[in-house]
């Protein structure tokens, strides 16, 4: 839990429509909701020596292990 935010508020606002950019082992990502279970991420800064995929389909699951993790949330909002 970040400050008081939870992985539920989280995973709402992705339900909502929001982009969240987030830092995760020292690389910056942005992610968002496809369809159910199904998400994007996409790489926008690589930090880390290990290689990591530009883009990548991720599922609810995945998200869920990396939260406690993540640093420097930011969110876009689609108009």
């Amino acid at each position: 839990m970040i400050n008081g935010y939870t992985f539920e508020k989280f995973s709402e606002d992705l339900d909502n429509g929001y982009k969240i950019i987030f830092t995760y082992v020292k690389n910056r990502y942005f992610v968002f909701k496809v369809n159910d279970n199904c998400y994007m991420q996409e790489l926008l800064e690589q930090h880390s020596k290990n290689g990591v995929p530009p883009k990548a389909m991720i599922t609810h699951k995945a998200i869920s292990e990396m939260f406690p993790f993540m640093t420097d949330i930011e969110y876009k909002q689609e108009i």
